[in-house]
């Protein structure tokens, strides 16, 4: 089959390589490893990024201009070269295509909080309906997501979950000596309800025996640095770094207001690193893996056991098996062939 990939996602600066971007490049890694019998033709409005390697089987086409990107230039693609298959990753439509269309959404927390995205809520809600309505299936990352879909398209019928692998550069594990820090991985967004995570550990470290613990952020968050409480925040780190900042720290926190799935969780759990997380903010197929509160106390009484060693628990075996790329491209590939 031949199949158009939107990879327009791959063209976000990189102190924002989030979400999104995530997902782009670890299912086009995963297409080149897994799949050797589709062809792929990954449209893009920026340079082919270097880790992706083009061959017959898997070719870069950058599409200009960017303005009116996806409804006309993809478009007039699709219409001059006709596909078997659209996957439309960024939950967006092209106006017209002969393709049939798979989408994915990543998940509704616009929908639910639409004072966080003033500037984007409407044409997100907008994105919605024609998604559903031009596509065969709509692939989701957890049963989250899909019981939500479900709720406002009763009549549609083939929402699937499938849930994302462990990254690749994810899966190398050293065992580690734990230190005295706890880490947040994500972008600067109110969505990410930081000041709660913010306030959690501040109240943590009013105990004398946890004063010199240290958190770190890892993103756009240098505006949040507090070093007078301990709070340091770094951007544009290395993967492999990242990695053994996992396998050290203490603890992996997160506290959304929401997550369609939430990646650093994933990679945390990959590390031996314990995750202690908000209910909001962790989907159901992490729950057993995780440490997950309801309240700011609990938030802080779960980070003083997990500082004192008393969470050693290690699901990193577990996790790799449920949680694969490989797994995800094999079902991926049956959506294919029931076109």
């Amino acid at each position: 089959m031949k199949i158009s990939v939107d990879a327009g996602a791959l063209c976000v600066k990189k102190i924002l390589r989030f979400g999104n971007y995530s997902f782009t490049r670890f299912l086009l890694e995963a297409m080149q490893k897994y799949d050797r019998q589709n062809e792929y033709f990954v449209y893009s409005f920026c340079q082919k990024p270097l880790w992706l390697k083009s061959n017959k089987k898997m070719q870069f086409k950058i599409l200009r201009p960017k303005t009116l990107w996806l409804s006309t230039r993809v478009s007039f693609e699709e219409i001059k070269q006709k596909k078997d298959i659209f996957l439309a990753l960024n939950q967006a439509i092209p106006l017209k295509t002969p393709s049939q269309v798979i989408a994915f959404s990543h998940g509704l927390s616009f929908l639910f909080f639409p004072r966080f995205y003033p500037d984007s809520y409407y044409s997100l809600k907008d994105l919605l309906r024609p998604m559903v309505k031009k596509s065969r299936y709509v692939v989701v990352s957890s049963w989250r997501v899909r019981k939500e879909l479900k709720k406002l398209f009763p009549n549609f019928k083939d929402f699937e979950v499938i849930s994302y692998g462990v990254p690749f550069d994810m899966l190398k594990h050293q065992a580690s000596t734990k230190k005295n820090y706890f880490l947040f991985v994500g972008m600067n967004h109110p969505i990410k309800n930081i000041e709660f995570l913010l306030k959690g550990f501040k109240q943590f470290r009013q105990k004398k025996r946890f004063a010199n613990f240290k958190l770190f952020l890892i993103g756009n968050l240098e505006g949040l640095e507090d070093k007078d409480n301990n709070i340091y925040a770094y951007s544009n780190i290395a993967r492999e770094s990242l990695r053994k900042l996992y396998a050290q720290a203490t603890g992996y926190l997160t506290t959304s207001h929401y997550e369609s799935f939430n990646f650093p969780v994933l990679e945390a759990l990959s590390q031996n690193c314990p995750v202690i997380g908000v209910t909001s903010a962790i989907i159901p197929e992490f729950k057993e893996y995780v440490h997950e509160v309801d309240n700011l106390d609990e938030f802080v009484e779960e980070m003083e056991k997990t500082a004192q060693g008393k969470i050693t628990k290690e699901v990193r075996d577990e996790v790799i098996k449920r949680f694969s790329w490989e797994k995800y491209i094999t079902k991926l590939k049956k959506l294919y062939e029931s076109i």
